[in-house]
């Protein structure tokens, strides 16, 4: 009588989660960050030649359609606004499974974050775009909090409450409607104030130990997959970051020690803040706020990494390729090619 029960109540377990689990993406918000994460991570045939990791500071800092057009290299942009680093290590796991050994860009810039986990919001938007896996349940174990994870394994229950405003949309979303941008989405706002945060300092602060593991993790894992790692700072005013609880007191310090460990082992590691005026950088006008580039500024941007990436890495023009001939038609409709027309 007891094994029957169990049986029955598994039985139930089991036709409860399925249910759940198949009405979740209908429920899942309908962003540009579920249409590219779908797209970059399992509908897409493309193959990338790099691929480019990390924060909202990437998302809207380094553009594909500008490398592509430029320097005929292939990349897509996976960073989604807000990304902890440690979400950053498990999405780099899910981007290896489909493309091997690629140049891996990441944005090192959530290394600053000193709160145990992400904002839930923030996490969301990577988490309920990735498919089921053993490496899903680790970064959900990992990078949520305890009461929380239930939510990640399920997000219908997080979402339940937009059964009454559903539209056509979230039946008949296409995520292949955003491709054309490979990720990249920037702001065309101009900050119109000057960084007044950098010093040019020598000192060094400690990266916050949960960040450093994975950071360490990331290095571990491109010796153990074999792929170059590149790690980037893009462009910001640190001012308000070192005010915010929850990050560290001195931005610029603690990346001089990140400095460090890329050096320590055989990183690269490219800090564009120190570069701003190499690449021709109007902070007030190539800003979209303190933190982020806007349009133009990731024009200039991405342009300086594509010929840092050409002199430095063996990247193939792809450009006269019949296989990524839509890539041209897709720059076409980018950002990029909107301010170059204009």
């Amino acid at each position: 009588m007891v094994k029957k029960a169990i049986w029955k109540s598994c039985l139930f377990l089991v036709i409860i989660g399925t249910i759940l689990a198949a009405f979740s993406p209908l429920f899942t918000y309908k962003i540009d960050h579920r249409g590219k994460l779908l797209q970059g991570l399992y509908k897409s045939d493309d193959t990338y030649d790099v691929v480019l990791m990390g924060s909202s500071h990437m998302n809207g800092g380094i553009d594909p359609n500008v490398l592509w057009h430029e320097y005929g290299i292939s990349s897509f942009n996976y960073a989604t606004g807000g990304q902890p680093i440690d979400v950053t290590y498990y999405l780099l796991k899910e981007v290896l499974k489909k493309h091997k050994n690629p140049l891996v860009v990441v944005d090192v810039y959530y290394l600053g974050m000193t709160d145990p986990y992400g904002v839930s919001g923030f996490v969301s938007n990577a988490l309920d775009n990735v498919h089921f896996s053993l490496n899903k349940v680790q970064a959900i174990h990992n990078c949520v909090p305890f009461d929380e994870r239930l939510f990640y394994y399920f997000p219908m229950l997080k979402y339940h409450f937009r059964w009454s405003s559903l539209t056509q949309k979230d039946f008949t979303y296409d995520s292949a409607s955003v491709y054309y941008a490979k990720g990249f989405g920037a702001g065309t706002s101009h900050y119109g104030k000057q960084d007044i945060s950098y010093a040019n300092t020598q000192k060094k602060d400690a990266i916050p130990p949960k960040t450093l593991s994975y950071l360490n993790k990331i290095i571990w894992l491109s010796k153990k997959e074999n792929f170059p790692l590149l790690l980037i700072n893009l462009p910001c005013d640190y001012t308000d970051s070192n005010k915010e609880d929850g990050w560290v007191n001195d931005c610029e310090a603690m990346f001089n020690t990140v400095a460090d460990v890329a050096e320590k082992n055989g990183v690269a590691f490219l800090d564009l803040c120190d570069r701003m005026d190499e690449i021709g950088l109007d902070f007030s006008q190539d800003m979209n706020n303190a933190g982020h580039l806007n349009i133009w500024g990731a024009v200039k941007t991405s342009d300086y990494l594509g010929k840092y990436l050409k002199e430095n890495y063996s990247l193939s023009d792809h450009r006269s390729e019949s296989a990524y001939a839509q890539w041209n038609e897709d720059y076409k409709k980018s950002q990029a090619a909107s301010v170059a027309g204009g």
